[in-house]
């Protein structure tokens, strides 16, 4: 296969260089993440003792960590829960267990969902999207193959692949977590307006992402690839423009949360610029 015939792809190239240990993302002892709420999860959901659960997310980390070097990975994010802390849980829950459709892209090991059905959302309401699957860590993660019935989609969310487009126009709820923050203001624009091809009157897309109270593009030398920082008022522009050029109009609630409000530790973002920080949205079709 020639260089120009090979799959162009959204993600980050240095998502897979091969030396990934170098990386200052990677932490060796992520044990702090274990939440109780994720203790619970993992003791409830997952019938895992709580004296085997930091060596089972270690465990799983690394697995993870062997197939793509994402920060999220390497600092244990992941182990948080996120979805289930925004203001609009209660109602995402409620709609799905009224048979609307939820998606979560980007869904890694499939965290969030997991969370979903614990909380007694119907899993065959449930998919997950990625560009590179996770998913069978996922279920060594949960140990839930047997229960589990959520649909998974390995594919990147800018192509055309056929699974992807029967949800065309489909989707009550779109999770987008620490997903749009790897790339330039003119990248997110063209994923965000990707993600509304999915949606209808009504829809939310929801999640959050790396951003920081002064809106900036950045370029960090661990990696290199330009990528821009929301604060609120730069994220309302963002949909704004993503409105305009698709003929959609959106309702924007967003937020910055510093790491220690997500019960992360500070040096998670250590490696990052000044001022780092996490911006949690919720956007909704009218």
């Amino acid at each position: 296969m020639s260089a120009q015939d090979k799959p162009q792809y959204s993600e980050p190239v240095y998502t897979t260089a091969v030396d990934r240990a170098r990386y200052p993302f990677y932490i060796p002892n992520i044990e702090k993440k274990l939440v109780p709420e994720t203790r619970e999860l993992l003791e409830k959901y997952s019938h895992i003792p709580l004296e085997q659960q930091s060596e089972h997310v270690h465990k799983i980390r690394d697995q993870a960590w062997q197939i793509r070097a994402y920060p999220c990975t390497g600092v244990g994010a992941w182990l948080v829960p996120q979805l289930c802390k925004l203001p609009i849980y209660p109602e995402i829950l409620r709609r799905v267990n009224a048979g609307e459709t939820f998606v979560d892209i980007g869904c890694f090991v499939g965290h969030d969902l997991r969370r979903l059905a614990y909380d007694g959302a119907p899993s065959n309401n449930l998919y997950g999207v990625d560009i590179v699957s996770h998913w069978d860590v996922g279920y060594e993660m949960f140990r839930d193959h047997d229960r589990f019935r959520a649909t998974f989609i390995e594919a990147d969310i800018l192509s055309d692949a056929p699974a992807l487009m029967l949800l065309k126009g489909k989707i009550d709820i779109l999770s987008v977590t620490q997903v749009l923050h790897q790339w330039d203001w003119d990248a997110q624009v063209k994923v965000a307006k990707v993600l509304t091809t999915f949606t209808k009157p009504g829809s939310l897309i929801v999640g959050n992402q790396i951003g920081n109270p002064n809106a900036q593009e950045v370029t960090l030398k661990s990696v290199s690839v330009p990528m821009w920082r929301h604060n609120p008022a730069s994220f309302e522009k963002f949909w704004a423009q993503v409105g305009n050029e698709t003929g959609t109009k959106w309702e924007v609630q967003c937020w910055m949360r510093s790491f220690q409000e997500m019960s992360w530790d500070s040096k998670d973002g250590a490696w990052m610029e000044e001022g780092v920080g996490i911006i949690e949205f919720v956007v909704k079709q009218v």
